[in-house]
C-alpha cells in the first residue's frame, strides 16, 4: 500500500462530529480552549435550574475562568440532568450503557450553536480576533478570514452575498438597539476589546455564528 496509515489520502465516511468535538472546535478556533490536561472536571455553562427541575437536590455551580472553557472530557456529567446543549448533539445521558451513539441533524442543533452562552461566545471571539487582524479592512475581507478559521475553506460567491445580507442586517438592527448590542457583547465570562465598535463587533459576531451552523464546521468529510 502506497499510504496504510491514510495520511495523504482523502476518504472516508462523512459524518457528524460528537457533540464533545463540536464544541471543543468551537473553542479551537475562538482562541478559547486551555489546552491543560489532567485535573478534576468542571461546570461550563448551562441553563439555570436544570439540576433543580431534576429534583437532584443540588444547585449548578458554574464555573469562571479556565474552568469553562477546558476540552469537553472534562465536563461534569451528573447522569439525571445531563448538559442539554450536549444533548441536543446526541449525547448519551449515560443512565444505561451505550454502545453506539446515534448521530441526528435537526434544526434544534442550530438553535443551539446560535443561542447557548458558550457559543455566542465563541463566536464574538473568533470574530474579535479577525477585527483585530483586518483592522479597517473591507468587509469581504473579514469573511474571508472567518470562513479559513472556523471552515478552513474559502467562500463561494453566494455565500458572500448572503453573509453580507445578513451583516448589514444586523448592522443596522445593532446600530438602533445599543442596549440589545451590550447584552449580547456581554453573554459568556470572557471581557471584549472595548476599542472595537460595538454595533460592527455584535454583527460581525452573528456571522461567526451563522458560519459556526455550516455543515463544514460540524461534519467531518
Amino acid at each position: 500500500l502506497i499510504d496504510p496509515e491514510n495520511k495523504y489520502l482523502f476518504h472516508g465516511p462523512r459524518h457528524r462530529l460528537s457533540a464533545e468535538q463540536v464544541r471543543d472546535a468551537a473553542l479551537s478556533v475562538s482562541g478559547l480552549m486551555i489546552d491543560k490536561v489532567g485535573g478534576p472536571s468542571v461546570m461550563p455553562y448551562q441553563p439555570p435550574g436544570v439540576w433543580e427541575e431534576a429534583g437532584t437536590g443540588k444547585s449548578y455551580s458554574q464555573a469562571k475562568g479556565e474552568g469553562l472553557y477546558r476540552r469537553s472530557m472534562y465536563t461534569f456529567w451528573r447522569r439525571t440532568a445531563p448538559p442539554p446543549s450536549m444533548l441536543a448533539f446526541d449525547a448519551t445521558s449515560r443512565e444505561t450503557c451505550t454502545a453506539r451513539r446515534e448521530t441526528t441533524t435537526t434544526p434544534l442543533q442550530a438553535l443551539v450553536l446560535l443561542n447557548d452562552p458558550q457559543y455566542i461566545e465563541a463566536a464574538r471571539n473568533v470574530a474579535q480576533l479577525v477585527m483585530q487582524g483586518q483592522g479597517q479592512e473591507e468587509i469581504g475581507k473579514r469573511f474571508e478570514q472567518l470562513a479559513l478559521r472556523i471552515l478552513n475553506r474559502r467562500l463561494t460567491s453566494t455565500e458572500v452575498t448572503v453573509l453580507q445580507d445578513a451583516y448589514r442586517e444586523q448592522r443596522e438592527y445593532f446600530a438602533s438597539h445599543p442596549q440589545a448590542t451590550e447584552e449580547y457583547l456581554g453573554i459568556g465570562d470572557t471581557k471584549r476589546d472595548a476599542s472595537l465598535d460595538s454595533v460592527d463587533h455584535a454583527a460581525m459576531s452573528v456571522v461567526a455564528g451563522m458560519l459556526m451552523c455550516f455543515d463544514d464546521f460540524i461534519m467531518k468529510r
